[in-house]
């Protein structure tokens, strides 16, 4: 079987980490690891997965191909966010001391 990208070219699978994602945007990028060049993570294939978010450092098996702008995750085949790294909340505000009773 020879699959084909959305382009009509080849495609192959993939296991890497997400390097970054920026939800706002609807992109970011995966780390293959192999060490090969960085390849474009567009929302589109994490909505097809049933996804909306890719955290910084999950693991992630994909099919990518090219792209419009180059190598792209065309389908995420599975994603583990437990290697994840936690994203930094924002700090809450202290509540103010409470007055001494007595």
């Amino acid at each position: 079987m020879n699959d084909r990208s959305e382009s009509g070219g080849p495609s192959s699978e993939l296991q890497g980490k997400v390097k970054w994602f920026n939800v706002e945007k609807g992109y970011g990028f995966v780390t293959p690891e192999d060490g090969s060049q960085d390849v474009f993570l567009h929302i589109s294939a994490l909505k097809q997965a049933g996804l909306q978010d890719a955290p910084e450092g999950a693991t992630i098996h994909c099919e990518v191909g090219q792209g419009r702008k180059g190598v792209q995750v065309l389908r995420v085949i599975q994603m583990d966010t437990t290697t994840a790294t936690p994203r930094a909340q924002k700090p809450r505000r202290p509540y103010p001391p409470r007055p001494a009773q007595g």
